[in-house]
């Protein structure tokens, strides 16, 4: 049985005891061993426990099919629930697990973790099916809401007072798609802070901003929520990351071009999320409330501005020994620039840009 998202906290907190096995998985790899770890503390007392703990790695199982069923029937020492946690599953152990899982286990709780396993996987098919007692736990990016959500409250845990710029800093995925990795470095930068202080953009900057990878769609983003001071400290980034100005022309060309062809969509008596959702564009995914406010400040007629600033810059960049880097900042500026003005200084901007 599949968890639904408002089901996935109260299970890890408390796994029931007629859940027989659940698996973890998805492309979080991270999240994926956070939430195996918070189920397995939630079932024995301590994760050094030798009696009613059990590891092992697929790769065991496959040499060894007969081990996971000894484990799964083996009777707590202590009176206590047992945990056995298999690492890197693959759909070669479907059948043992199912073999495991025969007869009476008891209370003992099969824990699995696997990577980003397809629809179609055995393993996966396994553990969605009807039965109650075996669950699939999926485990995804976070949304931007869910993200400003764990932000939110890990800022109200110290009363501290954070600028604007430096809370979207935060909130934006600005660590890849690795958000495990982004909660704990803002947990680390939180350990920093003391109670009730104020934080700016330049002190989160200098305390994890450095380290973290540079990401298309938290700059696209603040070029088009017009974040200068943002977009400035992002582009200086991938330069130095060793992304040449001719692809971050290019990211913006396709950025803009889906926010043009979503507000095409609004004419058609379209709200803004409903045409943000219609792109079906892995771009807007994560970002899609953040996508739908530009859309709401965005007209067709800037978008116009905005493509043809970046399609000069991008030919201007393609020629022999023109600065690329300094010609593609000041595009990403004029741009972020046009995006802080309401539509009616968008014509007297024209003749700048």
């Amino acid at each position: 049985m599949k968890l639904v998202d408002y089901e996935v906290e109260e299970f890890i907190n408390a796994p029931p005891y007629c859940t027989k096995a659940v698996l973890v998985y998805g492309k979080e790899l991270p999240r994926v061993l956070e939430f195996a770890k918070r189920i397995a503390k939630n079932v024995v007392k301590t994760l050094n426990d030798p009696f009613n703990l059990s590891e092992m790695d697929a790769s065991e199982i496959a040499n060894d099919p007969a081990r996971l069923s000894d484990e799964m029937h083996a009777l707590s020492m202590t009176g206590e629930r047992r945990l056995v946690w298999v690492h890197n599953a693959t759909d070669k152990i479907g059948e043992v697990v199912i073999n495991a899982l025969q007869g009476d286990t008891g209370d003992t709780l099969l824990v699995i973790e696997s990577n980003d396993l397809k629809a179609s996987s055995k393993l996966r098919r396994l553990f969605s099916n009807k039965r109650k007692d075996m669950i699939a736990l999926a485990c995804y990016a976070d949304t931007t809401s869910e993200r400003a959500s764990t932000i939110q409250k890990l800022l109200a845990s110290k009363s501290v007072k954070i600028d604007p710029d430096a809370e979207r800093f935060l909130i934006a995925p600005h660590q890849g798609s690795d958000t495990i990795v982004s909660k704990i470095e803002i947990e680390k930068f939180m350990l920093l802070l003391k109670e009730g202080e104020n934080v700016d953009l330049d002190l989160v900057i200098s305390a994890i901003g450095n380290s973290a990878e540079f990401d298309t769609n938290q700059f696209m983003s603040a070029v088009a929520d017009g974040r200068l001071d943002l977009v400035v400290t992002l582009i200086d980034r991938a330069f130095q990351q060793g992304i040449t100005s001719v692809q971050i022309l290019r990211m913006g060309i396709i950025y803009f071009q889906q926010l043009h062809l979503a507000r095409t969509r609004m004419n058609n008596h379209v709200t803004p999320s409903q045409a943000i959702k219609s792109l079906r564009s892995s771009i807007f995914f994560l970002i899609a409330d953040t996508a739908t406010q530009q859309l709401k400040r965005w007209n067709i007629y800037s978008l116009i501005l905005a493509l043809k600033r970046l399609s000069v810059a991008e030919i201007l960049c393609k020629t022999t020994k023109y600065p690329d880097k300094v010609e593609c900042r000041q595009a990403m500026i004029d741009i972020t620039r046009l995006a802080t003005m309401l539509a009616s200084d968008c014509k007297n901007l024209a003749a700048k840009i």
